[in-house]
């Protein structure tokens, strides 16, 4: 993600579009909606070959930012693994269930749960818990 828009009012009152960036995956401490903590840790590898690097992340998301969150799910499998084929990144919990599903990426989109982005008119939106294990190399 390179973009993170934002509509503010400028000195004369107007609307105007500013970028302020925030990691998506960066809340640290207690959870909200779902209990328990969140975290995300990126490590790369020491005694592997360059470019490997491991990413494990516990976090709830807001369905107003389902778009983006979906956008770099898919920015992450296709780092880790052949981009047209799915890849199994962790699972995910709505905030009301307690069941988990799968959380799988294919071609860039997230295929499984049906996630769709907040942009969508009456489209369900995420808002729950996910944990994601990404590997590269």
């Amino acid at each position: 993600m390179t973009e993170f828009p934002i509509v503010v009012e400028d000195e004369h009152g107007e609307p105007a579009v500013e970028d302020h960036p925030e990691p998506l995956l960066g809340q640290n401490g207690e959870a909200s909606d779902v209990g328990g903590v969140l975290a995300s840790v990126l490590l790369r590898g020491q005694d592997t070959r360059p470019g490997a690097w491991a990413l494990t992340s516990r976090q709830e998301i807001h369905p107003d930012r389902s778009e983006e969150t979906g956008s770099l799910l898919g920015w992450l499998a296709a780092r880790a693994g052949d981009a047209r084929r799915p890849v199994d990144l962790g699972w995910i919990r709505f905030h009301e269930s307690r069941e988990v599903e799968p959380l799988v990426v294919c071609d860039g989109e997230v295929v499984r749960p049906a996630w769709r982005p907040s942009s969508d008119r009456g489209a369900v939106r995420m808002r729950g818990s996910a944990v994601v294990t990404v590997v590269r190399g």
